[in-house]
This record gives C-alpha cells, sequence and structure tokens, in this order.
C-alpha cells in the first residue's frame, strides 16, 4: 500500500533513448513525497524489465544502473511502506505470473485480500505482501478466461476494486502504450511533442512541458508517444479533456544556488505574496458574501493549513460577527450532524489532494452545504468540487514542511476577512483603504523580515540543537503562529516543542521548565501584549531563557527576552500571523541543518495523505 503521495511516474516515447534516465530524473522531483523503495519496469526489446529495490533513489541507482536503461515506455515508482515492510518483494513494480503486464499504483485496494484468496484459489502466486499486486493477477485472470483486448482487461479488473487509488500499467502485449486508471489519488498527464508523461504530480515532467491534463477520477487514460484518449470507466465513453499550460516555471522546482528547497522556498515568500496580491480574484468577494450570507461557517484543513484556517475562524468571527469554527479535517464526522444547506464549508489546502478533507467536503456537499475552496494546484480534486476556489499562485512547493504555501493561505484568510469587514461594515472606507494599503505592502514587510533575522535565526540555532524541548507561546489570533512556530521545529529538526495559549501555560505546562528552558513568545503590539509580559516574566523567574517575535523598537520587550527576532513596525495588530511567523521557519530551518538532518525529507513524513 501507499497510503501516502507515493510518486508515479510513466514515460511513452518515440526513441529508445536514456528512458531510464529520464524515469530516475522525473522521481528524483518527486522526492519530497517521501519513499523508502524504487522500482522502473520498461518495455526494452519485447520483453518487461524489471529493476528494483529498497532504498532510496541514490541508493538503488549505485546497486542497479537503471540510468542505462532503454526502451521506449516506462514507469517508475518511489514506495512509502505501511503494510508489508520496506523490501525488494515489495517494492513498485509487480507483476502477473507470466512476467507480461506490470503495474504501478498510489492509494489503498480495501478488497484486495478478498482479491488475492480468489486468485490463490485460481492457481496464482503472490511475491509480495502488497495490495497492488493482485491488479496484474486480475488482468492476468480476465485474458485466460475471456478473448478480449488488453484495454478491456485492464478496465474489467480495475472495475472491481474497491478503495482509492492512481494506477499505471504497461505490459508486453501492447509494448507501445501505458494504461492508467484513477480514483481519489491524483495523476496528471504531461505533453511534449515528442514525448507524453503520466506521474503523481507536475513537477516530474516540468522541465521537459508545461502542457498538463488533469485525470479526473473514476477514468481511464491510454497514453502513447503521439497522444492519449480518456474513458470514463464505468460507461467506456471518450472524454474529451483539452490541455492547458500551467504557469509555473521549470527552475521553480530546482534548488537555484540554495543548499535545500525549504530555505529556497522560504526566500521565495515575497515573491509568491506578491503574487498572490497582483492577481485579483473576483471569487475572494464571493466567498465573502457567501460566508456573510451563510447560518454556519466551517474551515476544514489538515497539518499546517489548518493552522492558517484559524486567522480564516478569527476574522469570520470578528468581521462577519457569527459562529465559525476550524475542523481538522479528519474530525469531520464530530460536526457532520449540524452541516446542512445553511453551511458554508471552507477547505484549505496545498495540494487539493488531501484525502481527509476530499471526503469531508464530499460528505457536505451531499448535505447540501457550499464548498468554498482555497487551493495552490489549480484543477486538482479539491477544486473540482468547489463552487468558488481561491487560488493560491505560490507555485510548486518541494519541501515537506510548508513555508511559502503556508504564508499563501494565511493571505487568502487575510483578503476574504477585509471583505467580509467591508461587506459587514465593520471597516467603513477609510479603514478598508488603509487595511488594503497594508496589505499590499506584505510582500516588502516579509523581505524585510527575512533580511533582518536570518543571521540570528542561524546563531539561535546553534543553541537551540542541544535541546529537547521547547514551548511556543501566544495570545489571540497568534495562537496559530506558535502552533506553526512549533510545529516547523518539531517535524524538521525533531525537537519536542509545543504551542500553548500563553494564559493556560501556567496550568501544567510550566512544571516543565527549568534553568536554560527555551520559551519563544509572540508578542505584537496588540491588546494581548500586557498580558504576554506577565507570561514572560513568570517563564524567566523559573529560569526559562526567552526569545521574542516582537514589532521594532519595542524596548520593553526586548528588555526582558534574551534574544528579539524584530519585525517591521505596523503589521502586529492585523497581518502578525503573516509577518510574525518567518522567522521561527528559518530558527526551525537551521537548527535541523545544524543537526545535520535534511529539512526537505524529515523521517516519517510526505508531502500530502491521500487516504484515510
Amino acid at each position: 500500500m501507499c497510503e501516502v503521495m507515493c510518486g508515479i511516474v510513466g514515460i511513452v516515447q518515440n526513441n529508445k533513448s536514456k528512458i531510464g534516465k529520464q524515469i530516475i530524473d522525473s522521481l528524483t522531483k518527486l522526492e519530497y513525497r517521501g519513499y523508502d523503495s524504487l522500482g522502473i519496469a520498461s518495455i526494452t526489446n519485447g520483453t518487461l524489465l524489471i529493476a528494483k529495490d529498497k532504498g532510496k533513489i541514490a541508493e538503488v541507482t549505485e546497486k542497479i544502473d537503471i540510468e542505462k536503461i532503454e526502451g521506449k515506455v516506462a514507469i517508475g515508482h518511489t514506495r512509502w511502506a505501511t503494510h508489508g515492510q520496506p523490501s525488494k518483494e515489495n517494492a513498485h513494480p509487480h507483476t502477473d505470473c507470466n512476467k507480461q503486464i506490470s503495474v504501478i499504483q498510489n492509494g489503498i485496494i480495501e478488497n484486495f485480500i478478498e482479491l488475492r484468496n480468489e486468485l490463490l484459489e485460481q492457481g496464482h502466486t503472490f511475491l509480495s505482501e502488497t495490495d497492488t499486486e493482485v491488479i496484474p493477477h486480475m488482468i492476468e485472470q480476465v485474458l485466460r478466461e475471456e478473448e478480449i483486448s488488453l484495454k478491456e482487461a485492464i478496465i474489467r479488473a480495475i472495475n472491481r476494486l474497491e478503495g482509492t487509488y492512481a494506477i499505471c500499467i504497461v505490459s508486453t502485449l501492447e509494448p507501445d502504450k501505458i494504461f492508467c486508471a484513477k480514483k481519489d489519488s491524483p495523476l496528471v498527464i504531461g505533453i511534449n511533442k515528442d514525448r507524453m508523461f503520466c506521474a503523481s504530480d507536475i513537477p516530474a515532467f516540468l522541465s521537459s512541458t508545461q502542457r498538463v491534463t488533469l485525470l479526473h477520477d473514476e477514468e481511464f487514460l491510454t497514453l502513447t508517444s503521439s497522444g492519449y484518449e480518456i474513458l470514463d470507466l464505468k460507461s467506456k465513453k471518450i472524454i474529451k479533456r483539452q490541455p492547458y499550460t500551467v504557469s509555473w516555471k521549470p527552475e521553480m522546482a530546482q534548488k537555484a544556488g540554495f543548499p535545500h528547497f525549504m530555505l529556497k522556498e522560504i526566500h521565495e515568500q515575497p515573491r509568491a505574496l506578491s503574487d498572490y496580491i497582483r492577481i485579483k480574484q473576483p471569487s475572494v468577494i464571493n466567498i465573502a458574501e457567501k460566508i456573510y450570507q451563510a447560518e454556519k461557517v466551517v474551515f476544514l484543513a489538515a497539518g499546517t493549513a489548518h493552522y492558517s484556517t484559524l486567522t480564516g475562524q478569527h476574522l469570520v468571527r470578528k468581521y462577519a460577527q457569527k459562529s465559525c469554527n476550524s475542523i481538522i479535517a479528519s474530525e469531520y464526522d464530530s460536526i457532520r450532524d449540524i452541516v446542512d444547506e445553511h453551511t458554508v464549508i471552507v477547505p484549505v489546502s496545498q495540494s487539493g489532494e488531501t484525502m481527509d478533507t476530499i471526503m469531508a467536503i464530499k460528505d457536505a456537499r451531499s448535505q447540501g452545504a457550499s464548498i468554498l475552496s482555497a487551493v495552490n494546484v489549480i484543477g486538482s480534486t479539491i477544486t473540482r468540487h468547489s463552487d468558488e476556489v481561491v487560488y493560491l499562485y505560490a507555485g510548486p512547493e518541494i519541501g515537506v514542511a510548508a513555508t511559502k504555501t503556508y504564508l499563501a493561505q494565511t493571505t487568502a484568510m487575510w483578503d476574504i476577512g477585509l471583505e467580509l469587514g467591508r461587506i459587514s461594515g465593520h471597516l467603513d472606507d477609510n479603514d478598508y483603504r488603509f487595511h488594503r494599503n497594508l496589505f499590499t505592502s506584505l510582500p516588502s514587510a516579509v523581505s524585510r523580515v527575512i533580511a533582518a533575522n536570518e543571521a540570528l535565526s542561524n546563531r539561535i540555532a546553534s543553541w537551540l540543537a542541544r535541546k529537547s524541548s521547547s514551548f511556543y507561546l501566544a495570545r489571540g489570533i497568534n495562537i496559530q503562529t506558535a502552533n506553526e512556530g512549533a510545529l516547523k521545529m518539531k517535524e524538521i529538526a525533531y525537537i519536542h516543542s509545543e504551542s500553548y495559549p500563553a494564559g493556560e501555560s501556567k496550568h501544567g505546562p510550566i512544571a516543565l521548565v527549568e534553568e536554560d528552558y527555551p520559551v519563544v513568545f509572540i508578542t505584537p503590539p496588540d491588546q494581548t501584549r500586557k498580558l504576554i509580559i506577565g507570561n514572560i516574566m513568570e517563564m524567566k523567574a523559573r529560569g526559562a531563557t526567552t526569545i521574542a517575535v516582537m514589532e521594532k523598537g519595542d524596548k520593553e520587550i526586548e528588555e526582558m527576552t534574551k534574544w528579539q527576532f524584530k519585525i517591521p513596525e505596523g503589521y502586529g495588530e492585523k497581518f502578525s500571523t503573516i509577518t510574525y511567523v518567518v522567522p521561527m521557519q528559518m530558527m526551525a530551518y537551521y537548527t535541523a541543518v545544524r543537526l545535520g538532518y535534511s529539512p526537505d525529507m524529515p523521517r516519517n513524513l510526505a508531502k500530502a495523505v491521500t487516504v484515510l
């Protein structure tokens, strides 16, 4: 099984040269998705060639010279093990008994035990513990029983599968094609004049083409070197879908001289915010109006995106003056009973493919709710189930730890919030213009935050790298900023870091504080500042080493803390959830590097979770 976003790549070309190298290059661009084994299947001189093993790409290619494989057709896969330990046997691709059909898959086949037992009774031999291996054997069995085409046999086999999947299949029976199918797991098509691609994400082929077509749920794809055909899996009717050109440039998916993608993406944040602000989206006003008119508003997201929705929750309560909740998508069932036609659901996602969020909004739609989303990837599954979409325009994000997409998501929340303030009258014309002008200056402010605080982030990291635990404390809207700062330190530096409302810290957590214990405070000059000062004093009295993220010029905070990240004046009351998080991203990054960890590929994590 691949319960997270395993990397899938397929290439069909009109010559035999360097297909192994192309597959490896493409899979390398998907390494951020997380994996523990690698494999490739190619049709080479009319024979199915399988090369696979446990390990990272560099480790496997050192043992097996995959890059020298030639052929016109190949599929490649990086697998993240859940059921079935990481091993050569469990690595994809998998084949049928006759070694004529090879399959790679992302997702979960829920009825694979039933199918496997059926196939064992029919004499098939299995070599792995995976659910994926049932697929080539099912196709083989259909071909044994009936004289039908390979395509028809594949469709019949896939229509028996229950669960989620993105599947790619090659076979010596039709050696010039790749067959694919999709349900609830991403699969995209890349179009080039002399080759065609299928992949689980656009960066896999971005250096070769920016022309893309998306495969939708329960669709079947036949890919050749000259084009593609899409069918509805149930009706088998042909679906016409024109490609589009993505705005992402190939260099956006490269490190561009930075040692890691995460650092590059931190530095890209001013550009990402500038792109978002520059592109006026009518959907922002439409979403604000629908939120204002709704009886119930629920934000849905997972991981870092959830923290961005806490800004949305705060602004809906403040400007629309109505009940609003931000729910972690996997906990949707806790509010399902109140979802109806008077409810607005606002899913927020980088990939648009997070399975918990997708299943929640599908259910909410069936209950009559409106879906108003904020998503980075155009055409992704969440966008296709939405009534309105605001796009983030952050570009590709390769680092597993979200940085620029978090800022873009939070910026979208403020964008919608300002429109809510205008619609409700909470912001009069002068206030609205003032805040809009400040909003447009955010890219410059974030750029200044990076320039002013990067060296200090690195210096503090040399001290933090020797610690095993820390607290991040804030009040009000910036509790989400503390949440995100602590998450970054946990997920890439592996230092136990907990965020709390500062007023809650004395109800238990303060018992852990001892001499030189790290405590990070978020201290904007808003209504929470006076109370935060008391919390700083409480921690200092118990020996804590205090770090403040504060507005430049706040002498009182500066005098009572050891280190201070200084934020430009004017952003503390309205946009602190954007500007105040950036130093903590850098501090986490440099701490991870000091400890010798790769911030781009933290252990046990992947970029997005695509199954429940």
